[in-house]
């Protein structure tokens, strides 16, 4: 016995073929376009875990600093 009852004819089985994916292929397009929608204007693009751009500058500025060894030391 088939798993779906009515696909037990060709035309049946091969209309299912088709459109199974191809539905499914629109409902995932039509959530991913909801879920856009909901997403805040004022989320960041960037990672929440990355540092922001003041403490990298800072950083940057110490690295300047400390590139040049001590007179000592080669």
């Amino acid at each position: 016995m088939p798993t779906i009852p009515f696909a037990d004819n060709f035309l049946a089985g091969s209309l299912l073929t088709i459109l199974m994916p191809t539905l499914l292929l629109s409902a995932i397009a039509i959530w991913y376009v909801l879920a856009v929608k909901r997403v805040p204007e004022d989320t960041p693009r960037s990672s929440p875990s990355l540092p922001p751009p003041e403490v990298l500058a800072a950083a940057s500025e110490v690295e300047e600093t400390q590139s040049d060894p001590p007179a000592g030391e080669s």
